[in-house]
């Protein structure tokens, strides 16, 4: 395969991961908001869990762009507190023409406006719609924003990474003027995690659409790229920049990326099969790219809960013992209902039994009706293959190409 970053194409050896697009947008209102929760009394002057009134109104905070549609997919914590969200914003509901959207917000909830303009910045893709699921800031202060740029179907789209100054502009010393499109020519491309290494490389994963359809047959993969910190695709990564991993031949969408103490990477999403439907899905890399046969069998790990039920994993971490832990969600077949669910991993990728007997755990919420999406972990709801049996917006994709890189600078 390939991988094109238009910055970059890069083609590879192929593994395998899957797509989507917000489930959010149900729930899509006008203004990006933000709750904060009071953590301590003492803090917040309240008990743990009440809206922390010293923030925002109430604890809340709507932030309208342009009298338009805005919806926040990601949050990162800036070292100095203050508080950097990344979403999209379009207007009269026309979903082709979205744009990044970021805002920068002081401690007390208030913008920052030595962020953009007034505490506020979007980036347009033009003719494309852009949708950011990421959001991580650098040691130097810079923010990047992972997502994705595509003509109105994720599936025919690109990985799209922008890097903003700490004041907003746009870094011109990354990609094309701050941005880089990147293109797997085993399909389009999405990325929905993104991660820093500690010299400063940057790590993506999401998924790559081999052969998407609304079909049972339908087939995505996990989709990992390594950038230089100047955005230019690590062609010492997988096969020329970047890993494609299949589990079954069906939809696997990597939605998190952890990075090991010992650099190893574990991608955390989903994988399809006809035996049990929809399954969390976990697949570690050594710190080249290549699987790490010492993880569950040949690098995979797959965990059912039961019911051949949609169980997809939308958000990973690590214990400072090395135990994973991946969060999301377990939903009957038929969408009548769903729980929250979470699973903890030994090292090797088995189950840890010391976790609620099995390793597995569910919540049910008052067997809340999956008709009604409600978000799990932050922005990793935002777009993953989703069966057809829960209703869905327009898919979109990015594309990765390998094992050679043949860098297309224009848009």
């Amino acid at each position: 395969m390939q991988l094109t970053s238009s910055n970059s194409t890069i083609a590879t050896a192929k593994e395998t991961f899957g797509p989507c697009q917000s489930l959010i947008r149900w729930l899509a209102g006008i203004e990006i908001t933000i709750i904060a929760f009071a953590v301590s009394v003492h803090l917040a002057q309240g008990a743990a869990g009440d809206l922390d009134q010293t923030f925002g109104r109430g604890g809340k905070i709507a932030t309208d762009f342009n009298g338009t549609t805005d919806i926040a997919y990601a949050i990162a914590l800036q070292p100095d507190g203050k508080i950097v969200v990344a979403g999209t914003t379009y207007a009269n509901n026309d979903y082709s023409d979205e744009d990044f959207a970021v805002v920068r917000y002081n401690l007390n909830g208030t913008r920052d406006t030595t962020f953009g303009v007034q505490g506020k910045v979007t980036t347009d893709f033009p003719g494309l719609a852009a949708v950011p699921s990421a959001v991580v800031i650098q040691p130097d202060g810079k923010i990047l924003v992972a997502g994705g740029a595509f003509p109105l179907f994720t599936f025919l789209g690109d990985i799209a990474l922008v890097r903003y100054n700490a004041n907003g502009s746009l870094d011109a010393s990354f990609g094309h003027g701050g941005i880089v499109r990147t293109r797997f020519s085993a399909g389009g491309s999405y990325a929905f995690a993104v991660t820093l290494l500690s010299n400063g490389k940057i790590i993506i994963a999401g998924t790559v659409f081999v052969d998407f359809s609304t079909d049972d047959s339908s087939n995505t993969d996990f989709a990992l790229v390594r950038y230089n910190s100047n955005g230019v695709i690590d062609s010492t990564f997988g096969n020329g920049g970047g890993v494609i991993t299949d589990f079954d031949g069906f939809n696997d969408d990597a939605h998190a990326i952890l990075i090991q103490s010992d650099g190893k990477i574990v991608a955390v999403g989903s994988a399809k099969n006809p035996a049990h439907y929809y399954d969390f899905a976990l697949a570690r890399y050594l710190p080249n790219g290549a699987l790490d046969a010492t993880f569950g069998t040949a690098g995979r790990v797959r965990t059912d809960f039961r019911n051949s039920n949609l169980d997809i994993a939308y958000c990973a971490a690590l214990q400072p013992n090395g135990k994973i832990i991946a969060a999301g969600t377990a939903t009957l077949n038929d969408a009548s209902y769903g729980d929250f669910a979470i699973a903890r991993y030994n090292q090797n990728g088995t189950l840890d039994t010391n976790f609620s007997q099995d390793g597995r755990a569910t919540i049910d919420r008052k067997r809340i009706s999956m008709t009604e999406p409600t978000p799990l972990c932050s922005s990793r709801t935002a777009r993953s293959s989703l069966p057809d049996s829960i209703p869905r917006p327009p898919v979109s994709e990015s594309t990765l190409l390998w094992p050679a890189i043949s860098p297309v600078l224009e848009f």
